[in-house]
């Protein structure tokens, strides 16, 4: 059986563990290594289980455990040629460390790993398509400012889809966050709102999609049980019934040992 797991997913740190419990890979590396270590003792995962970590980009919340991590667990660091050269750079990797180009498909120990483009604003953005070895798949899928036909291809036809849910509108409308940072998370190449991401969860389920997680949610700017509803009532008005139809999972800020298997 394979899971997806979670290790923390917000504004402030973002991790996300994808595999069984002999291997897998992660997604992203945005949390410090004692909070690592003890999200993925919580559901027995090894250490060693680790092949890879795939990071979708630079931005500090995706990345700023990735070296004390990548030392803990001396496995290579894959991302595009811009998100390498990038955490090089900012000096979030040392130009020695293990890193690998993830531009087409990777294949370690059975799971494949296969990027896709993503509209964000950073130097290269991607995120990941991981088939297992038991012949499933999950898809990652955050910090992308508008859905693209790409994108939705790569998300269609798998067993359970992680889709940025990062804002309500309203709440985002009414914050304190400045006029420039709003434009920003609401801007084409920013995140993607409660309602934007209903929208493609709708198309998904359409389309055969039964399990979603959704993650990346603004600790300001909404809140887990606003978004949550917005899917099952999205979902309800298709007569789609929650646990009967389909499964809904928020990723928390930080996770005690919830998992979706698949």
């Amino acid at each position: 059986m394979a899971i997806i797991y979670p290790l923390a997913s917000s504004s402030k740190g973002n991790c996300i563990y994808v595999g069984n419990q002999q291997s897998g890979v992660l997604i992203d590396a945005g949390i410090g290594i004692r909070a690592f270590a003890a999200h993925l003792a919580l559901i027995g995962i090894p250490p060693e289980a680790i092949k890879g970590i795939f990071v979708t980009h630079e931005h500090t919340d995706h990345v700023k455990g990735l070296e004390r991590i990548q030392k803990a667990l001396k496995v290579p660091v894959y991302g595009s040629k811009g998100t390498l050269k990038r955490l090089i750079e900012k000096k979030v990797l040392p130009p020695f460390a293990p890193m690998q180009l993830a531009e087409e498909e990777t294949v370690l120990s059975g799971c494949s790993v296969i990027p896709f483009a993503t509209p964000h604003d950073s130097e290269q953005s991607q995120c990941y398509r991981i088939r297992t070895a038991e012949g499933t798949s999950a898809v990652v899928c955050t910090d992308l400012g508008h859905m693209t036909d790409e994108i939705h291809r790569h998300l269609l036809g798998s067993d359970v889809v992680m889709l940025e849910s990062n804002y309500e509108e309203s709440m985002l409308a009414a914050g304190s966050y400045p006029y420039f940072l709003k434009r920003r998370i609401a801007g084409l190449t920013g995140h993607l709102s409660n309602l934007d991401c209903a929208a493609e969860i709708r198309r998904l389920y359409d389309e055969g999609v039964r399990k979603f997680i959704l993650g990346h949610l603004s600790e300001e700017n909404n809140r887990p049980e606003i978004a949550y509803a917005n899917i099952v009532e999205t979902l309800g008005r298709c007569g789609a019934t929650l646990g009967k139809d389909f499964e809904l999972m928020v990723a928390p800020r930080e996770n005690h040992g919830k998992w979706i298997d698949f």
